[in-house]
């Protein structure tokens, strides 16, 4: 079963982390930050705390577009990735079902007309396993009966070439169209690949930015502790690492 990978699972948590921490603490910082700035550039300031919302609201949900982004990419290759596994069962079944009557012919062929026959219609040597090999030769072997047929009855049993050489062009096409699907989805889950990468990068560059604006703004507003608390590692931005959920812990009286 195809699922999402656990490196996008973990960024999409360490997001979460920072936007439920900005959305937590931003009415508190955002009153901070506006005496603050009452304090530095006078009662006619311009940065009052609607402004200091608007820009905690406008990190939040530049963050939230660049998660959504990245996971619609990443949802979209899990749905190459599945479309993969049946392609690759039917190429499989193709190339097995082809395998199986090329070496069911040269039987027959040894059963008509002797080790001659082999020559004769290019069954000497082993019977090709790989599947591009396989297919070109069964269409070979179908076009020499083809140019040379034969209708022989041996001891009872009629071997026809045209009905031999009908089922290995059949079972040869359905092994090139197996082929072609694959090649087919193999540029298409690139395509995805790449597009699901550049949604990565994107938010590498939103997260850092997001939560290093958070950390000032928290460090500004006298929340030295809350800005630790979403500062990014270099882990979570490779997604090896969420941040773990974590219960702060009363810090013990002096003295006490």
């Amino acid at each position: 079963m195809t699922k999402k990978s656990k490196q996008v699972e973990q960024r999409i948590q360490s997001s979460a982390h920072v936007t439920i921490a900005a959305k937590t603490h931003r009415v508190q910082v955002a009153e901070s930050l506006a005496a603050r700035a009452v304090e530095v550039q006078g009662a006619n300031t311009l940065a009052t705390k609607d402004t200091f919302l608007v820009l905690v609201d406008f990190l939040v949900d530049t963050l939230g577009y660049s998660v959504k982004s990245m996971d619609v990419g990443e949802l979209r290759l899990v749905a190459e990735k599945a479309d993969d596994v049946g392609l690759r069962e039917a190429r499989d079944s193709a190339v097995s079902s082809l395998h199986q009557a090329s070496v069911r012919m040269r039987s027959m062929i040894w059963d008509a007309m002797g080790p001659q026959g082999l020559a004769a219609y290019g069954l000497s040597g082993d019977t090709p396993r790989n599947p591009r090999d396989l297919a070109s030769h069964a269409r070979t072997v179908a076009k020499l009966m083809q140019e040379h047929p034969f209708n022989v009855t041996v001891e009872g049993v009629s071997f026809d070439s045209a009905a031999m050489a009908s089922t290995l062009e059949g079972k040869a096409a359905a092994v090139d169209k197996a082929l072609s699907d694959m090649q087919r989805e193999e540029q298409e889950f690139a395509n995805e690949l790449g597009k699901r990468d550049d949604a990565i990068a994107a938010w590498v560059d939103d997260h850092q930015g997001v939560a290093d604006a958070l950390v000032g703004l928290f460090r500004l507003a006298g929340r030295k502790d809350l800005s630790e608390r979403v500062r990014p590692s270099s882990r979570v931005l490779a997604g090896e690492e969420a941040p773990a959920v974590e219960v702060p812990q009363e810090k013990p009286a002096a003295g006490g």
